[in-house]
């Protein structure tokens, strides 16, 4: 659920707290759960100002910066802190950059190894000094489950067939589509890659800002995983088919585990389409349930759907989930 403190509260905030020069204050484009202001303060630092009923997702962020800064743009979380007595605020340095969902396939293919460079840069970091898969512990820098399929397992337990059966009532969506995909899902769990890899969790196109042609930042860190690199490669084709060219090339190019990554993606495709349907219903997002009813359906498929170059209405994975 987001925020929903009004913007003279904010800017009254920002201006006697913060030192923000009231004509530079302006909203910013929002998360599922936050509230989001760009401001200057009299330094005339460049800052962004979110606010969330929780701070978990500021702290992974914060994580995110002190682990990965110097191999990867993440911005510097600078201050975390309580807001009006029900919510945390979190400031930290903006990036100038656009959400890459908003550039056009021209411009994306003229920076593809720059951005394939970026995401590798990701997946190729050494963790050789933490254990474990899944949620990352941000104490102890490690994952919470003993395996990647235990921790897939464990993600799937939610999808019961009712409620996800429920949910895709609640939204119109054809019921039958929801127990192809937890058939999907549970068929080829067993093809999932146990070599650790760092994971962005939700490396969507609106979680890489662009600007003149370089990858700024990555934000967004909440879902900072330890599991298998195809979970977030999986998901462009997902949302955007073909919008980063072909996995087999990437996963040679970068020497990343490569066996059965057509099971891999037809698992994650599955996964994060039940998860889609039940964030659809639960936050009344019509634009995301549209989505859903125009090209959900196509991620039936085990087949890499490279070739196709039409961009959905809705190109870009979730932001956060509940």
């Amino acid at each position: 659920m987001k925020t929903t403190h009004s913007t003279e509260e904010i800017r009254h905030f920002l201006q006697t707290s913060k030192g923000a020069d009231p004509s530079s204050i302006k909203s910013l484009q929002e998360g599922h759960s936050n509230q989001a202001l760009y401001f200057e303060n009299r330094r005339g630092d460049k800052l962004v100002l979110r606010i969330a009923l929780g701070e978990d997702d500021f702290l992974h962020d914060e994580y995110a910066h002190e682990k990965l800064h110097g191999r990867l743009p993440v911005p510097k979380v600078l201050e975390i802190g309580m807001f009006g007595g029900d919510s945390f605020y979190c400031i930290s340095e903006y990036i100038d950059g656009v959400p890459s969902d908003t550039i056009k396939q021209a411009e994306i293919d003229s920076m593809q190894p720059k951005i394939l460079n970026a995401y590798a840069a990701i997946f190729t970091i050494d963790i050789s000094g933490s254990s474990g898969y899944g949620p990352i512990d941000l104490k102890t820098d490690n994952g919470e489950f003993g395996s990647w399929h235990e921790k897939l397992a464990c993600e799937l337990k939610r999808f019961d067939a009712e409620s996800v059966r429920s949910h895709a009532t609640n939204i119109g969506l054809d019921l039958t589509l929801t127990d192809k995909f937890i058939a999907q899902a549970t068929g080829n769990l067993p093809f999932a890659s146990e070599r650790r890899r760092l994971v962005h969790g939700d490396l969507g196109f609106d979680n890489m800002l662009i600007c003149n042609g370089e990858v700024a930042a990555f934000i967004d860190w909440a879902k900072i995983s330890y599991g298998d690199w195809m979970e977030d490669f999986a998901n462009f084709d997902f949302w955007w088919p073909g919008r980063h060219g072909d996995k087999q090339a990437f996963a040679k190019q970068y020497g990343l585990d490569a066996e059965h990554l057509e099971e891999r993606e037809a698992l994650y495709w599955a996964i994060t389409a039940l998860e889609t349907i039940r964030f659809a219903d639960t936050f009344k997002k019509q634009e995301i349930s549209q989505w859903l009813h125009d090209y959900v359906a196509s991620k039936l498929s085990h087949r890499t759907r490279s070739a196709e170059r039409k961009e959905p209405a809705v190109a870009h994975s979730l932001v956060e989930t509940a």
